[in-house]
């Protein structure tokens, strides 16, 4: 069969499966079936057992569940709580206020939890009462809550980059490098936009002694030798992203000690959290493993390929199709869901049009941070109405500005690459 035809309804398939809501796994695993099936005379039971074994067996895998259970032991712990009230002293004075403080302690909390959803639940559920109470704008109140949550799947140890670089076959380490400067700069958009939002307004009154600005430094203390430890020991060549997610583990459970939360039912929770979600995540890699074998027998991606060349496009008019493409999936599905998605496919067709993959990985995170507050299903629009309690048109108008932020973010990125390579160039 003409592949360009199974190509084209390996599309519509998707599609299809997308909008009545199957599991993506499970149309993973139907479109590898019906690949191999129309192409090869082989045993598509046997196929698939062995891209599960070879998929699933990877150690580099197991970073995974370390890094969300080191997340879900800090999102019920007091951690937010203790970020929270260390970062008040210093921002609440500033122009933006508690505004600010929102964003900081999401930043921080991002590269603690590596998960935008915990980012935007736990700092939501602990700033938007604050917010109200004191009088702050409502909508960019709920905005810069969903912006600022985005953060979770950027700022290193973050899952998304773990599973792109297993996907993409990249350095982890250098990804989390990789993502850390851009991390900072969006943060420093969103205080900017806080900042200028709220200019004609002053702060927090100033109230703080010394004392109690030099206590709440010492209270973000141990957070930061956390993060130094976790990604420090990476960078020095000391561990293995899984030896280092092992030890955050053990400094998250440390942590939960010292701020009284630890207890039998709070570790049981996040075990049981993590089990679920690498089950999730592991079901939809070996669906994806058995993609990436039906699209070898099919030559989707060459015939991908073709048609990429075909329009003769230029780079940039590659990237704003790839953007276009994955802004317009964040709608609807988990931005790790589209990372395993794309892979079979889209990773091949990008590489070889001299993509740096390291650089496309950040890219391609800040692309499902859009999707992540895009309406009608940006996934974290939903976890802040929960949060919040408003309506969901009302957090997607409010979260429009974020959107364009990170837009800019992620031309500036295109068109200033070194901001995403230079740190991966120069730690090796």
């Amino acid at each position: 069969m003409d592949r360009d035809l199974i190509a084209l309804g390996f599309v519509v398939l998707l599609m299809l499966g997308l909008v009545l809501g199957i599991p993506i796994a499970v149309i993973l695993l139907l479109l590898a079936g019906i690949g191999i099936t129309l192409v090869a005379s082989i045993d598509v039971n046997a196929v698939l057992a062995t891209a599960f074994h070879a998929q699933m067996s990877t150690w580099s895998l197991t970073a995974l569940p370390l890094f969300v259970f080191m997340g879900e032991i800090l999102t019920r712990s007091r951690t937010a709580e203790r970020m929270f009230e260390s970062f008040v002293p210093f921002l609440a004075p500033v122009p933006g206020g508690l505004v600010q403080v929102n964003i900081f302690a999401s930043g921080l909390f991002s590269a603690l939890s590596g998960s935008s959803t915990a980012t935007v639940a736990t700092i939501g559920k602990l700033c938007y009462p604050q917010l109200q109470r004191r009088g702050y704008p409502d909508g960019l109140s709920i905005g810069s809550l969903a912006g600022s949550g985005t953060l979770g799947i950027l700022i290193p140890p973050s899952v998304a980059l773990i599973l792109y670089g297993f996907a993409a076959d990249v350095s982890i380490g250098k990804l989390f490098l990789a993502g850390i400067v851009p991390g900072l700069m969006i943060m420093a958009m969103f205080s900017a936009y806080a900042g200028l939002r709220l200019r004609g307004l002053r702060g927090e009154p100033d109230h703080y002694t010394g004392w109690q600005r030099m206590r709440a430094a010492l209270n973000l203390i141990p957070f930061v030798v956390l993060i130094v430890i976790v990604l420090g020991s990476i960078y020095a060549g000391f561990a293995t992203p899984t030896e280092a997610a092992v030890l955050g583990v053990l400094g998250a459970a440390v942590l939960s000690v010292l701020d009284g939360s630890a207890s039998f039912g709070m570790f049981r929770g996040a075990i049981r959290a993590t089990v679920l979600f690498s089950a999730a995540i592991g079901f939809v890699l070996a669906a994806s493993a058995a993609l990436q074998v039906a699209m070898a027998f099919t030559g989707i991606p060459r015939a991908v390929m073709g048609w990429v060349t075909d329009m003769n496009l230029g780079y940039y008019a590659l990237l704003a199709i790839v953007a276009l493409l994955i802004i317009a999936l964040g709608c609807f599905i988990d931005g790790l869901s589209i990372i395993v998605l794309t892979s079979a496919v889209l990773f091949p067709v990008v590489s070889q049009a001299g993509v740096d993959m390291l650089w496309f990985g950040v890219f391609l995170v800040i692309l499902i941070e859009i999707g992540l507050i895009t309406p009608p299903i940006g996934f974290n629009l939903f976890v802040l109405q929960r949060v919040t309690g408003q309506d969901i048109d009302r957090i997607a108008l409010a979260a429009v500005p974020f959107i364009l932020i990170l837009l800019a973010a992620a031309v500036i990125v295109t068109f200033v690459p070194g901001l995403v390579t230079f740190l991966p160039s120069v730690i090796r």
